[in-house]
């Protein structure tokens, strides 16, 4: 059966923004119009060697919760294995509850982080660690006492009645997913599914192919507004040429990430760009000079993999394409090359984009 998947758009930032930077960004975000929210992606500190300094995930959301008044607060992704469930949980109620119950919890490895913390992940395996997680932090949320031994984590509490405190019990959790048993579990046990930078209409396909397994192996009927989101960067400027080059370092770092750490080959294959386009990227890894492969990246590369960047018309075009493929919330990850760059995108995308996209018909 297709049913209209009418989209909503928001923007996310990594945390290493300046805080001050950060609320003007969601300011912006909510008074563009943009219902989709606003994120933070969680940064590590390795991001210094880019000249960027991290911040506390939850101290940036508090900042800008405070900046905002109605738009979605969302968290896209901190990652279980970098914090105990039951820490996790408690720093989201805190921040559900500072905005007023407009938080959502994303959950997912991390690997760019996690690579450094030497987990073994053959034997800490995402999926059941992150499907035991969410099992913990919703216990924590419900406000029910409990005591949790599973295989990763251990847990007691007692009960609290959050509902009566006026707290939320049912804090919509989204899992953030490259590989198709993880796009399982979010399909059959989160509220949402979260995909990452340089997400192409063909890996939204396969992705929403995997969700729908997951649901049906979980006996669930998920509606035709089952969030499907994704990491998109973006940049949008009357100057086109100055857009997209704004967002081909980042493009760049995208495609070694993939390679070096995700190792999704379904991700790069999805742009329809061969094989042999990544070997350059390949070859700068080898060497040691993955820091600086902007040169490599091509309009082409970009347009491929769907980078939404360019003039307003071009950017509609771009996200419209995603849409059209399932994606009902993009997280447009704003890259300007100034804090005015990047308040003039989410201007443009929220008032000159979003009110001319049209709702996708898709199968459910």
């Amino acid at each position: 059966m297709n049913a209209p998947l009418a989209p909503q758009v928001g923007v996310i930032f990594k945390s290493y923004e300046p805080l001050g930077s950060m609320q003007k960004y969601a300011a912006q975000t909510e008074a563009s119009g943009l219902t989709g929210g606003f994120w933070i992606a969680e940064a590590y500190h390795w991001f210094r060697k880019y000249g960027l300094e991290s911040r506390g995930c939850y101290a940036t959301l508090a900042a800008v919760a405070m900046a905002t008044k109605k738009i979605p607060i969302g968290l896209g992704i901190t990652s279980p294995y970098v914090r105990h469930p039951t820490i996790v949980a408690s720093e989201s109620a805190a921040i559900d509850e500072l905005s007023g119950g407009r938080f959502i919890l994303g959950l997912g490895v991390g690997k760019v982080g996690v690579e450094y913390l030497e987990y073994d992940l053959t034997k800490m395996k995402p999926v059941p660690l992150h499907r035991e997680a969410m099992e913990v932090i919703r216990k924590i949320f419900s406000g029910k006492a409990f005591k949790h031994k599973g295989e990763f984590f251990e847990s007691e509490m007692p009960a609290f009645d959050r509902k009566g405190a006026g707290l939320r019990t049912d804090i919509p959790v989204y899992v953030g997913a490259t590989g198709p048993i993880m796009q399982q579990l979010a399909g059959g046990e989160s509220d949402g599914l979260l995909l990452a930078g340089l997400t192409s209409p063909a890996f939204v396909r396969y992705a929403r192919d995997n969700m729908k397994k997951g649901a049906a192996k979980a006996g669930r009927k998920l509606p035709a507004d089952f969030p499907v989101g994704g990491v998109i960067l973006c940049a949008c400027s009357r100057d086109g040429d100055k857009a997209r080059n704004a967002t081909r370092r980042y493009t760049g770092t995208y495609v070694v990430n993939k390679i070096r750490n995700i190792k999704n080959d379904v991700i790069l294959a999805g742009s329809g760009l061969p094989d042999s386009a990544w070997e350059p990227f390949r070859k700068a890894i080898a060497a040691g000079t993955e820091d600086h492969v902007e040169h490599l990246v091509t309009d082409e590369m970009m347009r491929k993999f769907t980078v939404i960047s360019g003039t307003p018309d071009e950017c509609l075009e771009i996200t419209q394409e995603l849409v059209d493929a399932g994606m009902n919330l993009p997280l447009l990850e704003v890259v300007g090359k100034s804090e005015a760059d990047n308040l003039e995108t989410i201007k443009l995308m929220g008032e000159q984009v979003m009110p001319r996209l049209r709702p996708a018909s898709i199968d459910v």
